[in-house]
């Protein structure tokens, strides 16, 4: 699918508000321990392409994520992810109507992480995409999800999404590859 201009503008209008909501709301109560307030720090979090799986869905995706707020001697973070989605959803016999879907996501992002598990709950944005143009037009749509890996950089995934609408949500279980700087 190629962009067009309006697009393009659109996409950059709300990548800037979710930055800017990001920095506005992510601020922590100062009359907190000294150890528990919120440090900007802008930095790469992770670049990452996984493929996911479970029975009749499957995932591949693209994702980039970027911390603006790091909580001080703790591995929280605070941040922005923008990526790409592409599902493939079938019924045992034939692809589901409208399938595959591709989705290009802005998200605001909550990591928590040890050396070897990351925890990511998400809430955004997506450019929803079918396949399938008598399906369903190509939307903007709310949407939110998970992600939980364990490895650095090859390891297990769990991740999920969904706009909340019918056949806008894809869960599995899989692999990635990536970088991550915890």
């Amino acid at each position: 699918m190629v962009f067009s201009i309006n697009h393009k503008k659109h996409f950059l209008i709300l990548l800037i508000i979710t930055i800017f909501t990001t920095i506005i709301y992510s601020q922590v109560d100062s009359t907190r321990l000294k150890d528990n307030t919120m440090v900007f720090s802008p930095s790469v979090h992770s670049i990452q392409i996984d493929a996911t799986s479970i029975i009749l869905m499957n995932q591949i995706g693209g994702e980039f994520d970027f911390d603006i707020f790091n909580l001080k001697n703790k591995n929280v973070c605070i941040g922005t992810r923008v990526g790409i989605e592409h599902y493939y959803l079938n019924n045992f016999v034939d692809k589901y109507y409208g399938s595959p879907f591709t989705n290009y996501n802005l998200y605001t992002r909550i990591n928590s992480m040890t050396d070897d598990l990351s925890i990511s709950c998400l809430v955004g944005i997506t450019y929803y995409t079918s396949d399938d143009v008598n399906y369903l037009p190509s939307k903007y749509l709310f949407r939110t999800g998970f992600e939980i890996k364990y490895g650095t950089t090859v390891g297990i995934l769990l991740k999920g999404s969904t706009s909340l609408i019918k056949d806008t949500s894809f869960l599995g279980v899989g692999v990635y590859l990536g970088y991550s700087h915890n």
